[in-house]
């Protein structure tokens, strides 16, 4: 009677255990996962600086010639072209200077004909020995003091006449007027520009680069430019210089130039250029959360059947958002991009679509909730 109850005892424990083991696989649950196929993009590692838009060139037209405002012919925001007229300045007295000068003139030219036939004449009595040779010294030389009267009266003209054309003031270049310092009737001097003028047919932006960045550009390299002031969509822009050496911040200057024929950017307006530090077209792109680094390997999970294996890949441009893999990845493989931190290489995987909205911020929770859980 004994043996029987052990024998009914022992079957009923091996009992339970089966049907408590049938219960732990029946449910069992896979990892879900979220994948995508590897396919073609481009990618590229931008940075970008901020920095303000200028004129080109900018030149301050200062008078050579002090005096009264006679006339003045551009307002500000007027177009002035190379060599028009600015303004003009009194030039009555010296104009009365040049008539007196060249009056001067006049007879020093009759005085120098007179000495210059006086000394003609006594060179033939010297080489006759009817005069000495001290009496043809004091000649020669009151010839050569008339001669060099006229070039000294000579230059006094044209020193005068230059000093009249500068009392016309025109333009050193075609461009737009931004400052008018000058009043009809008012005195203008060298101590205050008469007038700005700035080039804004192109516009240069500088920015201040980064040791780090600016070996990565090079004169001539096409950019872009962000003026949310002017558009929308970035506008184009060309390096057109790079400094050697760096400023006092540490930075280096590289100077952007922008066609604006159309006028719409203002000197001053903020900008943001983008620069490109390196770019593959055609390449293995995956996001950057999908590739996994651990001691010294690089490695994604791809999905065979519902299979998760473990790949090693090489990488290239990492802008933080996206990864190009250089290779260990052929197009169309299945790479896991959600869920990969906490499977193992081998193990049974469920596919499932990519989340949502609330549902998606739901099904986050969980599984950190799960996880955290599992690793306690």
């Amino acid at each position: 009677m004994t043996k029987k109850l052990i024998v009914l005892s022992l079957c009923t424990v091996l009992l339970a255990g089966c049907a408590n083991g049938a219960t732990e696989e029946e449910t069992a649950v896979l990892r879900n996962v979220e994948v995508a196929a590897v396919g073609i993009d481009s990618i590229s590692n931008d940075f970008s600086y901020s920095g303000k838009a200028a004129a080109s060139k900018e030149i301050s037209v200062v008078p050579t010639i002090p005096g009264e405002v006679t006339s003045y012919n551009f307002e500000v925001g007027d177009t002035v072209r190379e060599n028009q007229v600015l303004f003009t300045v009194d030039s009555s007295d010296l104009t009365d200077k040049l008539r007196s000068s060249e009056a001067s003139y006049k007879a020093s030219v009759l005085k120098l004909e007179n000495t210059e036939k006086t000394y003609n004449n006594n060179v033939v009595l010297f080489e006759q020995g009817i005069i000495s040779q001290t009496e043809m010294d004091t000649i020669k030389l009151s010839y050569e003091s008339e001669k060099a009267s006229i070039e000294a009266l000579d230059i006094s003209l044209e020193v005068l006449k230059k000093q009249i054309s500068d009392c016309t003031v025109t333009s050193p270049m075609s461009g737009v007027i931004v400052t008018r310092n000058v009043e009809r009737g008012g005195f203008i001097s060298q101590s205050t520009p008469a007038y700005v003028i700035m080039d804004l047919y192109t516009i240069k932006v500088e920015v201040g680069v980064s040791e780090q960045a600016v070996n990565s550009i090079h004169v001539g390299d096409e950019v872009q430019v962000t003026m949310t002031a002017v558009s929308d969509t970035p506008l184009v822009g060309k390096v057109s210089t790079i400094s050697p050496a760096s400023d006092q911040s540490g930075t280096y200057s590289v100077k952007v130039e922008l066609d604006n024929k159309d006028g719409l950017i203002k000197s001053g307006m903020l900008a943001d250029v983008n620069f490109t530090k390196e770019k593959a077209e055609d390449a293995v792109v995956l996001p950057r959360e999908a590739v996994l680094t651990k001691n010294g390997e690089t490695y994604v999970f791809i999905v065979e059947g519902d299979v998760a294996k473990k790949t090693p890949v090489t990488t290239g441009i990492d802008t933080g958002e996206t990864i190009e893999i250089t290779s260990g990845l052929p197009v169309g493989t299945q790479v896991v991009t959600r869920g990969q931190t906490y499977i193992s290489d081998g193990e049974q995987v469920e596919i499932s679509a990519p989340a949502t909205s609330s549902t998606a911020k739901e099904n986050t929770t969980e599984g950190t909730t799960e996880n955290t859980a599992k690793g306690e």
